[in-house]
């Protein structure tokens, strides 16, 4: 159980990174902020823009050093031990990927917009369930 847990940590922390490298190489916001907004891009006056973009690109900075963080736990902890990662792993997944869910679900209900809110809460579900395997996968082992 343990190595599954940590081989679910490493997918999880490498779909972070990934999600943050896209949001901080963006250079407008989504077809799904588009419709949160009721605006295209182009309509936004330069203040706006520079604002939405520098918001996006701190959400990237999040999920990149969250995604990279838990990545490189999980495979430190697949090498050596998991015991200096115990709770580190768990606080940040569980965290980041909770914080994420529950900003994607105010946009969900406050804007007209459709953000990917399953696709986050899968991750959350994902994040419990690499935690739920960590906590059965140590406790098996003594």
């Amino acid at each position: 159980m343990l190595r599954v847990s940590l081989a679910l940590y490493t997918a999880l922390g490498l779909g972070l990174f990934a999600l943050g490298v896209l949001y901080l190489t963006l250079n407008e916001f989504m077809p799904y902020h588009a419709e949160a907004l009721q605006t295209d891009w182009s309509q936004l006056t330069v203040n706006y823009q520079g604002f939405i973009i520098g918001t996006l690109r701190a959400l990237g900075a999040g999920a990149a050093v969250s995604g990279f963080s838990i990545a490189w736990m999980a495979v430190a902890a697949w090498r050596r031990s998991i015991e200096p990662y115990r709770v580190l792993l768990p606080a940040i997944s569980i965290g980041y990927s909770g914080l994420l869910c529950w900003a994607t679900w105010t946009v969900s209900t406050r804007t007209p917009g459709d953000p990917p809110l399953l696709l986050n809460a899968s991750v959350v579900l994902a994040a419990i369930l690499a935690t739920l395997l960590l906590a059965a996968g140590t406790r098996r082992r003594g």
